[in-house]
């Protein structure tokens, strides 16, 4: 009986090692930027870390909120969150050569407007350190947070010793 041959299945697979690089594959980790301002509007500091996502492609709601309220405080200085970016590298393999010759225009960054599940796409091995999210962080003074609303109040009659909000003065 004569045996198969199976010298070719090596080959092709040595062969095509090179090539792994360049094969889309799931978002299992991001880096994530926390860009400090000061009250100053001057960009203080920048932090990079590495976040190992906990379901592939998706950062979800809640463990985006534990990253926001772990970076909010650095070096005793409070920040509040001014802006949410995402990067995510997309391409197909197919669109490599366009991309690197600069043949189209390609929109890697999302400007996120609210907290929810952020979702990322399959990206090409090479570029796989690339995707990331960036926190944007302003210096959070007490002037921000001070409540800047009057009450109104009403006088219904000129003998009234009481002060009445809007409200009430409106039922009398």
């Amino acid at each position: 009986m004569e045996e198969l041959e199976t010298g070719w299945i090596n080959e092709f697979e040595n062969k095509e090692k090179v090539y792994e690089r360049f094969y889309q594959d799931k978002v299992t980790a991001i880096k994530v930027f926390s860009l400090y301002v000061n009250k100053n509007c001057v960009l203080d500091k920048v932090k990079e870390d590495k976040y190992t996502l906990q379901n592939d492609n998706l950062l979800k709601k809640i463990e985006l909120l534990n990253l926001i309220k772990k970076k909010k405080k650095d070096e005793g200085i409070n920040y509040k969150l001014i802006s949410l970016i995402k990067h995510n590298i997309d391409l197909k393999p197919s669109e490599i050569k366009g991309y690197v010759l600069e043949e189209k225009e390609y929109r890697f960054l999302d400007y996120l407007r609210e907290l929810k599940d952020i979702s990322f796409h399959d990206t090409i091995e090479m570029f796989d350190d690339l995707n990331s999210i960036f926190l944007v962080y302003y210096e959070y003074t007490e002037k921000l947070n001070q409540n800047k609303t009057k009450k109104v109040y009403f006088n219904t009659s000129n003998h009234s010793r009481h002060k009445k909000t809007k409200r009430k003065a409106l039922k009398d």
